[in-house]
């Protein structure tokens, strides 16, 4: 709420200044809606800083955030088949069974209610790769380190300086190298140590620990502690002194089993420390607090059995503190609150508590449990108290007795649970996770790309107006493949077989506008149903796919048509034989083309994979040809300023010659283009042009024309049949677009694309560019 008050005073600020200047005065009475009037101004702006939506005389702004969809029902990735759109709604349908907000790696949230901070007011850092640490700048910002290779976009080679405003602090970079983990981060002066697992850094020999410039990311020569021969988990500051903690068992060949001492300065081992945890011992999470006494004390969390159970306190000095909560399994994380210490983890008990699962506080000086009711139901891998708020990340999915996904908060000293519940994509293991505070808001770091995550299985509603996803629509047991809109009817294809718990065999139909299920089952009972695709004619509804067989009792192999009516099944029946399938169908006047994999139509054998039919009845049709014919499968196709793009995974038209995934047919002169201007080096699964001639190409092939640099996604120019300078490189397949209000949205396979988070659902102008 400060930033919009915010942002509020300085349009107020901003037109009272514009009016100073122009010695315009304000009429003593305004009518709001007057465009004209000044008064109209500064409510939209008002409008837009607060999101507002609802119904007024005043403009209206699209608040679409970046959604991406996750989980498969198959295993990840999760995968966009269809995209249309209806009213203000984009619809999506596909392979997945969860939908968030595609922030990156690191959301920021609202430190109260865990919702995802609006991408207007806080640029998504759209980090790239997992995170697995963050510490404040002390200045508003934040440090994060993990595995990831870009922030918003540029090269971060593991380690990034975020500054408030959401924005990557430009002057901050360090030396790349991709093989490198970064698990700790701790501000100390000037400089920022990072610990994790490298084997030096860049030019330098230090390994698994470093010093770096706070300002630059320079590294600093000077600190070099030498050989460490694993893992450095956590780091912690005392005066000239330096704690660090992981799963090394050895430091220049000199045994130090878990934690050391190290000079802040020189990074050398001091020798006087000697303490150490059991041969094995593992810490996972240092603090450095009080005991209760007020004297300073270093804090171990971790998997071990020496000196004491999984949690020790030493003084600084190395002395071993009596405080022993003796937990029964691996402490993760640990913090302290006034005269509590919490403790996270994949414990059961601690000492006075013969039950106290997965978190709890107990007190600095014997270790007793104080504070036991948090009723966490799994374990708990990260800890951080940000004002009086204990922030828990971990393996959990509820807390007491409310639903939690991974994330929850807890006021203190209470100990009662808050509203805030930002929904993890997935479960946070050790190492790994953290909440940092960037002005009154918190980010978190963990490993997945998303927040604010919703169950969505394989069909998602999104609001136009303001960017998430509707409530109630239907779920589907297994993916959708295509859809279809006529009327105030959503036709559905796929290969599931229950829609909320009803049988509806790869083809469903929903009412409008309301997305409720209708009544009508075409009882197709093939048991390897797959419809690809649907379109309509004014009075009919054609599908098809692989495995269809049957449609109420009709034989219809491979494609089959309804009334719009009554859904009865129509006479249409091009039969393309038993076994064969349809991928693909585009209507022209009074007659369907038909694109998919069959070797027959209407009990002609010489027919394969294209040909077009009658509207009426399926007969077959002399167009596009009688004797040419796509090698294979003919995916997708699309009509444009009088050709047919037609895309799948032939390599050639016979009689023709080469066609490399990609063939225009002209209606004119009704021949295909030769020599093919267009071509691609893998599959096509999408063809959408815009009405400026701009075609958009998905698929999976590496480029198209010869380019081995446009993975994925690649557009040209219809009028020059020239490819565009446009660079998305997704990580993985695209297989369906929709050109809508000026832009293209694209759903696929991929995670990424221009080195940005995405979740399988990107928006673009075609104009971006390249990040690479």
């Amino acid at each position: 709420m400060e930033r919009i008050v915010h942002i509020i005073s300085k349009l107020i600020l901003f037109c009272s200044l514009s009016i100073s200047f122009t010695q315009c005065k304000l009429a003593k009475l305004e009518n709001s809606c007057d465009i004209q009037s000044q008064s109209y101004l500064l409510s939209a702006l008002v409008r837009f800083a607060t999101a507002d939506t609802s119904p007024s005389c005043l403009p209206g702004f699209a608040f679409f955030e970046e959604w991406g969809i996750y989980g498969g029902v198959f295993g990840p990735p999760a995968k966009v088949h269809s995209i249309l759109s209806y009213r203000n709604h984009i619809l999506i349908g596909g392979d997945f069974t969860l939908t968030g907000v595609s922030t990156g790696s690191v959301p920021v949230v609202n430190a109260q209610t865990g919702t995802s901070v609006p991408n207007r007011l806080c640029p998504y850092l759209k980090v790239k790769g997992p995170s697995y640490a963050a510490v404040s700048d002390g200045n508003g910002g934040f440090y994060i380190g993990g595995e990831f290779t870009h922030v918003q976009g540029k090269p971060r080679s593991q380690i990034a300086h975020i500054l408030p405003g959401c924005q990557l602090d430009p002057n901050f970079n360090v030396t790349s190298d991709p093989n490198r983990i970064i698990y700790a981060l701790h501000v100390s002066g000037d400089q920022l140590y990072v610990g994790g697992f490298f084997a030096s850094w860049g030019s330098g020999p230090q390994k698994n620990i470093a010093s770096l410039n706070r300002y630059s990311g320079e590294l600093n020569t000077g600190f070099n502690l030498g050989d460490i021969d694993n893992y450095v988990y956590g780091i912690v500051s005392f005066g000239n002194s330096l704690f660090i903690g992981g799963t090394f068992q050895s430091i220049v060949s000199i045994p130090r089993y878990g934690i050391a001492k190290l000079d802040r300065t020189t990074g050398t081992i001091d020798s006087s420390f000697t303490s150490q945890l059991g041969i094995g011992g593992v810490a996972y999470d240092l603090m450095l607090g009080t005991d209760f006494q007020g004297s300073p004390v270093l804090y171990v969390a971790g998997s071990f059995t020496t000196p004491r159970s999984n949690v020790a306190a030493y003084y600084l000095d190395g002395t071993l503190h009596p405080w022993a909560p003796n937990p029964d399994f691996a402490v993760e994380a640990l913090e302290q609150y006034e005269n509590i210490i919490y403790l996270g983890g994949g414990f059961s008990s601690v000492l006075g508590a013969a039950s106290a699962n997965f978190l709890v506080g107990v007190d600095n000086h014997i270790g007793t449990a104080m504070q036991n009711q948090f009723a966490i139901n799994q374990s708990v891998s990260s800890l951080d108290i940000i004002g009086n708020q204990l922030y828990v990340l971990g393996q959990f999915t509820e807390a007491k007795g409310s639903p939690r996904r991974y994330a929850a908060s807890f006021s203190l000293p209470s100990g009662s649970l808050t509203a805030w519940n930002p929904s993890l994509e997935e479960p946070i293991f050790n190492p790994g996770g953290a909440v940092v505070p960037i002005g009154n808001d918190v980010a978190i770091a963990y490993h997945r790309f998303s927040v604010n995550i919703q169950p969505k299985k394989q069909f998602l509603v999104i609001d136009d107006a303001s960017g998430s996803p509707i409530d109630g629509t239907p779920e589907f047991d297994f993916p959708i493949k295509s859809m279809h809109i006529q009327n105030d009817k959503l036709y559905i294809g796929g290969s599931f077989e229950l829609v909320n718990g009803m049988t509806r065999r790869g083809f469903a139909i929903l009412d409008l506008p309301t997305y409720q299920l209708n009544s009508t089952d075409l009882q197709i009972s093939d048991p390897s149903i797959d419809i690809r695709t649907i379109t309509s004619s004014s009075d009919q509804i054609f599908f098809g796919g692989s495995g269809l067989a049957t449609v109420r009792g009709q034989n219809r192999n491979g494609v089959a048509a309804i009334s719009n009516n009554d859904f009865n099944v129509t006479n249409w029946n091009p039969n393309l034989g038993v076994g064969n399938s349809a991928t693909s169908l585009l209507v022209i006047k009074d007659a369907i083309y038909v694109g998919g994999l069959f070797n027959t139509m209407n009990g002609d054998n010489t027919i394969n994979n294209y040909r077009a039919v009658d509207i009426v009845n399926g007969t077959k049709l002399n167009t596009p040809s009688t004797v040419n014919y796509p090698n294979s499968d003919v995916t997708t196709q699309t009509l444009y300023n009088g050709n047919i793009y037609l895309g799948g995974i032939f390599t050639s038209i016979s009689g023709l010659g080469t066609f490399s995934n990609f063939a225009i047919f002209d209606l004119t002169t009704q021949t295909y283009q030769n020599p093919n201007p267009i071509y691609a080096n893998g599959f096509v699964n999408t063809i959408t042009p815009s009405p400026d001639g701009r075609v958009l190409v998905g698929g999976s092939f590496s480029g198209l024309n010869g380019s081995t640099t446009t993975n994925y996604l690649s557009a040209f120019q219809s009028h020059t049949n020239s490819i565009l300078n446009w660079v998305p490189n997704p990580d993985s397949s695209a297989y369906t677009s929709l050109y809508h209000n000026g832009k293209w949205i694209v759903g696929g396979e991929f995670i990424h694309a221009f080195q940005k988070p995405y979740g399988g659902i990107l928006i673009t102008d075609l104009t971006e560019p390249s990040n690479n």
